[in-house]
């Protein structure tokens, strides 16, 4: 365990048994078109299918054998990578107020298409490819304002599909803030 601790924190050499099963995993990855690059000339079929099978089955040992050669403590290493460049991309981050509204303009904008189409269809092309890729065009705009707004954003939008959710605004007091009058029974 002593040396698993030494080499997790010893992040700028992971030693060399990391590199060579980094290294056969790689090149695992190349063993089937290797042999359909081998067997591209070959004639006769019986050996075309001897020499491709081989490939083909060795892809996946060479991959066993590239992690079997990295051992635990680079699999340590690589999951404390992980976990730094996780953080590092997918905390949210705050987003300031032009990317904010960009990213609504953005939201929004795929709900013209969609109205024009219903109430005004001789503005948009004739064509029906066309109306086809405007409307990839608005999807993928839509898509990608999800991401420009922001990760706080993905929260308002679960709150949207969550009964008990409730707007906090900032300046505003909150229901459970405020003091209610007690109430006097009637006589």
């Amino acid at each position: 365990m002593e040396t698993i601790t030494q080499t997790i924190n010893n992040k700028h050499n992971p030693g060399l048994r990391f590199y060579l099963g980094a290294a056969i995993i790689f090149l695992s990855f190349f063993m089937v078109p290797t042999g359909l690059l081998v067997t591209h000339h070959m004639h006769r079929h019986a050996l075309k299918a001897l020499v491709l099978g081989f490939f083909w089955v060795n892809g996946p040992l060479w991959k066993i054998l590239g992690i079997g050669i990295m051992g635990k403590v680079s699999y340590y290493y690589i999951i404390e990578h992980l976990k730094i460049h996780y953080k590092r991309i997918i905390e949210p981050k705050p987003v300031g107020r032009t990317r904010y509204y960009i990213g609504l303009f953005m939201f929004t904008l795929p709900f013209v298409p969609s109205y024009v189409m219903a109430y005004a269809p001789h503005l948009l092309p004739e064509l029906a490819s066309w109306r086809v890729y405007v409307n990839i065009f608005f999807d993928l705009v839509f898509l990608s304002s999800l991401f420009v707004l922001g990760g706080d954003f993905w929260d308002k939008l679960r709150a949207l599909f969550n009964y008990t959710a409730k707007a906090n605004f900032p300046g505003e007091s909150t229901s459970g803030d405020e003091v209610q009058p007690e109430r006097k029974p009637a006589p």
